[in-house]
C-alpha cells in the first residue's frame, strides 16, 4: 500500500474510537475496585483487570498496525480456525479434554493454556465481522432475497456453535450485527423486514426448543414478572434483577463515589463486576456517570460510521460498520438487562466488565475500525455497494 494514502499514526477518528474505550475501561476498573475495598485479600481482581487491559492494548496495536486488507484476505482462514475451536469446545462435552478444556458452571466456553484462559466466542466476534465483510464486499444483494442465504449461513454457524456451549448472550449478537452489515452492503429494506418478521414469528418456538434450557427460560420470566408484589419471589428468581435496579436507583444524580461502596463490598449484587458492572457504575457515579457511559458508546459508534463513510474500499467500510455494530449491540443488550428491559443473558458490558478475552476482542474490534480510518486505498472498482446497473 502506498504510504501517501495513510492518515497520521492515529487520526482523530482513531482517537474517537480509542478514547471512549479507555474511559469505559477506567470506569470499569474503578467499579471493580469499589467492590474490593476493604477485602482481606486486597484488590486482586482489580490488578488482574489492569493486566488484562495492558494485553488488550497490545492487541489493539497489533490489529491497528496490521493492514486490514491483509486481514481481509485471510478472513476465511481466521473464521475457519475460530469455528474449529468452537467445534473443539463442543467435542469436549463427549471427549474428556481436561485440563485444557473443562466445564465452568456447566458451560464449555474456555480453552486453558496453563494460567491463561481463552474464551473463543469473544474471538469469534472479530472473525465473524471480518468474514462477513469479505463475503459481502462486491456482492449485489438488491436483486433477490435468495442472495442473503450466504451471509445468513456465515452468521448461523457461529451462532449455533456458541449457543450450544451454552452462551445465549454472545449468540444473540451475531444476527443483529449481520443485519446492520447487510443494510450497509445494500440489501433491500423489504428483504430485511421479511427476515425480521420471520425471526419474530419463530421466537416463541425457539423459547420452547431444546436450544433453550430451563434456567434461560426462567430469565425471560423474570423480566415479565419483575413488578409483581411477591417478596419470596424477589428473594429467589427475581433477586438479581431486583438488586440491580436498587443499585441503579440508589446512585441518584452524582453517585456514592468510592468511599461508600457497602452495597458491593458485601456482595449484595451477584456478578457485580461482570454482567452487572453498569449497575455498579450507576451506583458509584449516579445518573451523570450513566450518561457518560452511554455517551462513550455513542461517540464510538459515530467514529466507526465516520471511518466507514470516508473509505472507498468495500471491505473497509463493512469491517468498520460491523466492528462497531457488534460492540454497540452488546452494550445495549447489557444495559437493557440491568434495567429490566431485556432478559438476563450473561452478556458483559464492552470494555468495562471484568474479563481478559472480552477486553482483547473488543479492543481488536475498534482497532479494525481505526485501521480502516487510517488506510484509505484508491479503488479501481466501482464505488462500494453501488449497483451494476446504476
Amino acid at each position: 500500500m502506498n504510504p501517501a494514502m495513510r492518515s497520521p499514526l492515529l487520526p482523530w477518528t482513531g482517537w474517537a474510537l480509542l478514547f471512549p474505550a479507555l474511559l469505559l475501561s477506567l470506569l470499569g476498573i474503578l467499579g471493580i475496585y469499589a467492590g474490593e475495598t476493604g477485602s482481606e485479600t486486597g484488590p486482586v481482581t482489580t490488578l488482574r483487570q489492569i493486566a488484562y487491559l495492558a494485553a488488550a492494548l497490545l492487541a489493539f496495536l497489533f490489529v491497528y498496525l496490521a493492514d486490514y486488507q491483509r486481514l481481509g484476505r485471510s478472513a476465511y482462514v481466521i473464521y475457519g480456525i475460530v469455528i474449529a475451536l468452537l467445534v473443539l469446545l463442543l467435542a469436549a462435552k463427549r471427549i474428556p479434554m481436561s485440563p485444557i478444556i473443562q466445564p465452568r458452571r456447566n458451560a464449555y466456553r474456555w480453552i486453558d493454556f496453563g494460567p491463561v484462559s481463552l474464551q473463543v466466542s469473544e474471538l469469534a466476534k472479530v472473525a465473524f465481522v471480518l468474514a462477513l465483510a469479505a463475503y459481502l464486499r462486491f456482492r449485489e444483494l438488491q436483486s433477490s432475497i435468495v442472495r442473503l442465504v450466504g451471509p445468513l449461513v456465515l452468521t448461523a454457524i457461529p451462532t449455533v456453535l456458541v449457543l450450544a456451549e451454552p452462551d445465549l448472550g454472545t449468540a444473540l449478537l451475531f444476527l443483529p450485527t449481520a443485519f446492520v452489515m447487510l443494510f450497509a452492503a445494500g440489501a433491500r429494506w423489504l428483504h430485511l423486514a421479511v427476515m425480521a418478521i420471520a425471526l419474530c414469528v419463530a421466537a416463541p418456538a425457539f423459547y420452547f426448543s431444546p436450544f433453550m434450557s430451563e434456567y434461560q427460560r426462567s430469565r425471560v420470566r423474570v423480566v415479565l414478572r419483575q413488578n409483581q408484589d411477591d417478596p419470596r419471589w424477589h428473594m429467589s428468581a427475581g433477586f438479581q434483577l431486583r438488586q440491580s435496579k436498587i443499585a441503579l436507583g440508589s446512585g441518584r444524580l452524582l453517585g456514592r463515589g468510592l468511599d461508600e461502596s457497602d452495597f458491593f463490598r458485601h456482595k449484595m449484587l451477584p456478578e457485580d463486576h461482570n454482567d452487572f458492572i453498569f449497575a455498579v457504575l450507576a451506583h458509584q457515579w449516579g445518573f451523570a456517570g450513566s450518561l457518560a457511559v452511554i455517551a462513550a458508546y455513542i461517540m464510538m459508534f459515530a467514529a466507526g460510521l465516520t471511518a466507514a463513510s470516508v473509505s472507498q474500499d468495500p471491505l473497509g467500510r463493512l469491517a468498520a460498520v460491523g466492528a462497531v455494530a457488534i460492540i454497540i449491540v452488546q452494550a445495549v443488550v447489557n444495559m437493557g438487562m440491568t434495567m429490566g428491559l431485556l432478559p438476563i443473558t450473561g452478556l458483559t458490558l464492552p470494555f468495562a466488565s471484568f474479563g481478559g478475552s472480552a477486553l482483547i476482542g473488543n479492543y481488536a474490534c475498534i482497532a479494525l475500525a481505526a485501521s480502516v480510518a487510517r488506510r484509505r486505498p484508491i479503488s479501481v472498482a466501482p464505488r462500494a455497494f453501488d449497483s451494476a446497473d446504476e
